[in-house]
């Protein structure tokens, strides 16, 4: 999954990062490249820590609004981190489900909207879907 991160830098040096789909998870690095692999481990920790509390992981956005961050604090620029959080998940089991045709139409139009295939859409739905 690919997470927006919000960069950000008083002295072009130094990088503070947010991740604004994860409140609350945050971290920096002395260059924009190591800010992002920074962002990955902090993303990581982040989700593990989200999973062992049973708290809904949420899906990446596809746009980051800027307007809550602070252009007068210094610069922001976007970039996104490639996280693989199924790994912290557990092992994948495979399984044959039927569905209508329809359905299956719908099922991919929404995974595809969301940058996911088939099976992580199903996984991600049957695992939010609220009672």
């Amino acid at each position: 999954m690919k997470y927006p991160l919000v960069l950000h830098t008083d002295n072009g040096r130094d990088f503070g990062v947010t991740v604004p789909d994860l409140p609350g998870c945050f971290s920096a690095g002395n260059s924009v490249e190591e800010a992002i692999e920074n962002a990955r481990e902090a993303i990581l920790c982040h989700v593990e820590g989200m999973i062992l509390d049973n708290v809904t992981v949420p899906l990446p956005s596809e746009i980051v609004d800027l307007s809550r961050f602070n252009p007068d604090a210094g610069t922001a620029l976007i970039a996104y981190a490639d996280v693989d959080i199924e790994a912290i998940r557990g092992p994948v089991k495979r399984i044959n489900i039927t569905v209508r045709q329809a359905n299956l139409e719908i099922i991919d139009m929404r995974a595809k909207a969301r940058r996911m295939n088939r099976s992580e859409y199903l996984a991600y739905a049957g695992t939010h879907f609220k009672d």
